[in-house]
């Protein structure tokens, strides 16, 4: 189960390992007064798919900023020990496995 840690007005995540295709990795709840998010992992691929009403996901994934690329090229698939992000405004985020390779240590952390 994923452990979720506030620091004032600061949220970490530590997701669960995946082992397969699309493995729910993180499932916030609602997380609306957050905006900016910062997402990594040590192994494996993972995709963001988000709900603004926190009923409804999108059905492609979110596209993100590699913060570690030397272009400005938003990517749709993390890489792993690479950190990502993405600005949003959304009560809900939901990271998933994104091929068979097992997805490991998931952490997501969010600021206002």
């Amino acid at each position: 189960m994923a452990d979720f840690n506030e620091f004032g007005d600061r949220l970490i995540i530590t997701g669960d390992d995946g082992t397969n295709d699309n493995d729910v990795l993180i499932q916030t709840g609602d997380i609306s007064k957050y905006g900016s998010f910062f997402l990594m992992s040590t192994q494996g691929a993972m995709d963001v798919f988000v709900s603004i009403d926190g009923t409804n996901y999108t059905t492609a994934p979110l596209s993100l900023i590699d913060l570690g690329a030397t272009t400005t090229a938003p990517v749709l698939v993390t890489v792993a020990n690479r950190l990502y992000a993405f600005p949003a405004k959304v009560r809900y985020v939901r990271v998933l496995q994104n091929g068979a390779t097992a997805a490991l240590n998931p952490s997501m952390f969010c600021a206002p």
